[in-house]
């Protein structure tokens, strides 16, 4: 057998990357046909998707966040299924549907129409990264408090005004009831700021020791059973309490 047979039965090495090269190709062809189809049908289903996907993504992103506190990065993907919550649709349903229209005319309109989704796209990214810097408070839900207590015969409500003096705020609290509480435990980012073992775990916090995270004042006040374990978890935002 000569060496050009023997040589010719080896596979080439290229062909790997040439294979890779065409399966990138074709779903980077696939997914630019899904983007520009623009029958009603497509735009209805579009939307709908990224209004699905951005709710879970919210959602999911708050959940590990309401956990996870000093993952701060968390806030990027939070910020992003927020925001696609609103602008997915609209994007589909709005943009793109007024940029194919703009495109057959003529003129500034014309150019108009092509940049329009590329210009909507950058203008979206850039919210995303203003929100996920700077958190609006709507976007952070604890949901560490509805899902974090073991004991749901346990549910006293937390009371808190606050009132406002030349000397600054200051948040006053207590539970309408403390059956089955041992002890409470108020925190602010990382700071605890008090310990209360006797009822009815009545305290007051003021406003320059209630550290600001996700963008607002806000401060959590755990409740712990006699073993120490957590029974109920408030979160309460200082712009949201009602003046006493």
């Amino acid at each position: 057998m000569s060496d050009d047979s023997v040589g010719g039965d080896r596979p080439s090495p290229e062909e790997p990357s040439v294979s890779v090269r065409s399966l990138v190709s074709s779903a980077w062809s696939t997914l630019k046909t899904v983007y520009y189809a623009n029958s009603p049908s497509w735009r209805v289903l579009k939307a709908g998707g990224l209004l699905f996907f951005g709710f879970f993504l919210w959602a999911g992103a708050n959940v590990l966040y309401s956990y996870n506190p000093e993952l701060t990065l968390l806030q990027y993907p939070m910020a992003y299924g927020f925001a696609l919550i609103v602008y997915g649709p609209i994007h589909h349903l709005v943009v793109l549907p007024l940029a194919f229209r703009w495109r057959r005319s003529t003129g500034a309109k014309q150019d108009l129409g092509k940049r329009l989704p590329n210009g909507m796209l950058a203008a979206f990214l850039a919210f995303v990264i203003v929100l996920g810097t700077f958190p609006a408070g709507p976007m952070v839900v604890d949901f560490q408090s509805a899902l974090g207590s073991n004991s749901p015969d346990v549910s006293p409500d937390l009371l808190c005004t606050k009132s406002t003096t030349q000397n600054g705020t200051s948040v006053h609290c207590h539970l309408s009831e403390t059956d089955a509480v041992d002890r409470i435990e108020v925190r602010s980012g990382d700071s605890r700021l008090l310990v209360d073992d006797d009822p009815p775990y009545e305290f007051t916090v003021h406003d320059e020791n209630i550290q600001t995270v996700a963008g607002e004042k806000r401060f959590t006040v755990r409740l712990q059973d006699e073993d120490g374990g957590m029974v109920r978890r408030y979160t309460r935002r200082l712009a949201i309490i009602d003046d006493g």
